[in-house]
């Protein structure tokens, strides 16, 4: 559980901390979001819009062998992707960082520019585009990704050459590698840059790896074994963490170590046998409602504070990563920056926007007077 301690704790943290001297470098996508709802039914006033996702598949399903007309509405147009949007919430947060990925051919596409200022972008081409059909129980993302199939590693050094990506990163504390699932080649790009980058960088900085792979159900058995090796190589750089939701949790845990027949395991069972396998400092699994936490001290799980109506959902995930990450860089517990990840997470779905520390202060104390 998560007590009003380990809060108060948090925002003393908050209180004193300069985060000047921090500084990541987060990649690889990039995309145009448009976060969009679903008509319902047409008001003279207002749309009535579908709620919840079995409502939206009833209506698909009663089309079926006829044809029909879904009409979509637009919220926002945002900056979109993994690394641009953990990229954003970090700067929102004071931490300096570069992120490396899509975001315009010549020039950084329009909703690039109004990323926080704390960002230095390095474009590597146009971005993909994604529609994203929000409701109360989660979301659904269309996304066009076509722009990513050149990015392997030989691209990549094509833009900036290894020499560059060293000078990149030497200064950097914390490396983040996110949307594994989207980016075809991204396995080659994370060879890549463990192969020729990573062993190159100065020892004078104690670094840390946080990856994610997003939602790795379109890839075979053996591109998630050859993938987690990759992660698992890192640990001999510095502490790496994985990040997972609850279906990529179950996932990984069904491709690398199989079901188990006529018995149910829980989801803490299930970490505690991943973070055993990878052989990695941390493994950080974020269900809608709590996370858990596995690392060589065993598995803490940390209860959430769910936001009953958020006002975007798309993106959570992704704040998640960036609050647990800034946390770490303070110097905080796993644990500890778990439960800052979430409330970074549960004030960016509440208000809409990634939060500042102020924001993030008062979504705490919110939290732990209720």
């Amino acid at each position: 559980m998560v007590t009003t301690r380990i809060i108060d704790d948090l925002l003393e943290l908050l209180d004193s901390l300069p985060m000047t001297e921090q500084r990541m470098f987060v990649g690889l996508d990039g995309y145009v979001d448009r976060i969009q709802k679903v008509v319902q039914s047409q008001g003279v006033s207002e749309n009535q819009y579908f709620d919840t996702m079995p409502e939206l598949a009833q209506r698909i399903g009663q089309a079926a062998g006829k044809s029909a007309q879904l009409e979509l509405v637009n919220q926002t147009v945002k900056a979109g992707g993994n690394a641009p949007i953990m990229s954003h919430a970090l700067g929102r947060l004071g931490v300096a960082n570069v992120c490396l990925g899509s975001f315009g051919e010549k020039n950084i596409h329009p909703v690039f520019q109004t990323m926080s200022n704390n960002c230095e972008l390095l474009s590597l081409g146009k971005p993909a585009e994604t529609n994203a059909l929000e409701f109360d129980d989660g979301k659904l993302i269309l996304s066009e990704v076509s722009a990513f199939s050149r990015l392997d590693w030989n691209f990549v050094q094509q833009q900036y050459p290894v020499e560059q990506l060293t000078q990149i990163l030497n200064p950097c504390q914390m490396v983040a590698l996110v949307d594994w699932c989207n980016l075809p080649l991204a396995t080659d790009v994370w060879q890549g840059l463990l192969k020729d980058v990573i062993p190159q960088l100065g020892d004078d900085i104690q670094r840390q790896y946080f990856f994610d792979l997003a939602d790795p159900g379109k890839k075979s058995v053996a591109e998630i074994r050859k993938v987690t090796g990759v992660i698992s190589r890192y640990e001999a750089y510095g502490a790496v963490t994985l990040g997972l939701n609850e279906n990529e949790a179950y996932r990984l845990y069904h491709t690398l170590i199989g079901k188990t027949e006529g018995q149910r395991v829980n989801l803490e069972a299930i970490c505690q046998r991943l973070f055993d396998y990878l052989n990695i400092s941390c493994l950080l699994v974020h269900p809608l409602d709590r996370t858990i936490v596995a690392n060589r001290e065993g598995v803490q799980t940390l209860a959430g504070h769910l936001v009953k109506k958020p006002v975007i959902s798309t993106g959570g995930g992704d704040n998640l990563n960036a609050g647990f990450c800034f946390a770490r860089l303070a110097g905080c517990t796993d644990s500890l920056a778990a439960v800052l990840g979430m409330a970074t997470s549960g004030a960016y779905v509440q208000n809409g926007h990634s939060p500042n520390l102020t924001e993030l202060q008062e979504y705490l104390r919110q939290w732990r007077d209720s």
